[in-house]
């Protein structure tokens, strides 16, 4: 083999191992909050959340590995749960659909408005049950938004998780602008899926009705080249937005964050490359300040992966399957420890006495919210 053909071979080689991050060891996850009680009672349920995570050994490590296979093939041999489908008519006449999948067990353990509908639908067929809001990327920022919202809730929410949100499309979007760490490729990807919806849909979203009420014109529409243009060009006219700013501001759940008094877990992993780091500090200056929250972030796990396991195929069942069922445990626990004929015998609702203390050996942040300058997590 010629010399060339090695340092080729080499060159190959070095860019793989970078781009899958092979070097990186697995970490704890580092828990952000205030709130000693809330965490030791989601930690006595799920104390696999103070253990190291372990990526799949040859590209877990990798954000965008991560990213890129949850975005194709989502779960890994997974079976798919049974469910029925809701239908529901809104007074704006539009339909809105969601897929309803009772437990098959007796175990312990975009838009508000429309969300809203099919909270009120679901406690109209089961008003005695308590919910749990669980939200994906853009789903966590619609049900952080929706729980800090000045409007009327069933009591029947106990808690809120979120997974993977931005928290501030304002600032996200002036990230995946940039072409750092391929972020202007997944907003092509983004802006492309957006304008398939609308042409797709094009007989209602595009009618002459439509194109006449909104001053909307086809042609900017189908060449946006980013989400910032296709938001400029159809959504912040159909909703009624002066400028795409105030369309982001009004969407953003960090704008909301200080209105919730739900308890709350949010998710987020460093290497996600389309929530970057510098957009954390707003979830982790909010645990630090509010009771009952609590932060999670992990080093690696990028988008909504958060594979484990393997040294090529991953566990069929990822860490964040396993922590989501945790979660609401101990959201659960959180609920009973602390209801009302509870709380004036309880008033910290703090573990008993034969419970362990899970936190003494969990890495738990701590922290003014106003000390900037300790803002970064080592």
């Amino acid at each position: 083999m010629s010399p060339v053909l090695l340092a080729v071979v080499a060159v190959i080689l070095c860019i793989l191992f970078r781009i899958l991050n092979v070097n990186s060891q697995p970490q704890n996850p580092v828990i952000y909050g205030r709130d000693r009680s809330f965490i030791e009672n989601i930690l006595f349920v799920s104390p696999f959340l103070n253990e190291a995570y372990f990526p799949t050994r040859l590209w877990g490590f990798s954000g965008h590995v991560q990213t890129i296979l949850h975005s194709l093939i989502g779960r890994v041999r997974c079976p798919w749960p049974i469910g029925g489908r809701i239908s529901l008519v809104l007074p704006d006449k539009s339909t809105l659909t969601y897929d309803l999948y009772e437990p098959v067990g007796s175990e312990h353990e975009g838009h508000t408005d429309d969300f809203n509908y099919m909270i009120e639908n679901l406690m109209e067929r089961y008003p005695n049950t308590k919910l749990i809001l669980v939200g994906f990327s853009l789903g966590g920022n619609l049900i952080t938004k929706y729980l800090g919202e000045e409007r009327k809730r069933p009591a029947n929410i106990i808690g809120g998780i979120s997974i993977c949100q931005g928290y501030n499309a304002i600032d996200t979007m002036v990230y995946l602008l940039q072409w750092q760490n391929f972020r202007r490729f997944y907003l092509y990807i983004m802006t492309d899926n957006y304008r398939n919806i609308i042409t797709r849909h094009k007989r209602m979203l595009l009618s002459p009705e439509m194109k006449s009420r909104y001053c909307l014109d086809e042609n900017m529409i189908v060449s946006a080249g980013t989400l910032p243009d296709l938001d400029e060009a159809y959504s912040r006219r159909v909703y009624g937005f002066e400028s795409v700013a105030d369309l982001y501001k009004w969407s953003s759940s960090a704008f909301y964050l200080h209105n919730i008094k739900t308890p709350m877990v949010f998710v987020n992993a460093r290497d996600d490359p389309i929530v970057p780091e510098p957009l954390l500090p707003i979830v982790r200056e909010f645990v630090s300040s509010h009771d009952k929250a609590m932060y999670l972030e992990l080093a690696h796990g990028g988008h909504l992966g958060f594979y484990e396991g393997g040294l090529l195929y991953a566990n069929p069942v990822t860490w964040l399957d396993r922590a989501l069922v945790g979660l609401v445990g101990g959201l659960l626990m959180a609920h009973n420890k602390c209801s009302p004929k509870d709380a004036l015998a309880h008033a910290d609702c703090s573990a008993s006495d034969d419970e362990p203390d899970l936190i003494k050996s969990t890495t738990i942040v701590y922290r003014d919210p106003l000390d900037k300058v300790s803002s970064k997590c080592n």
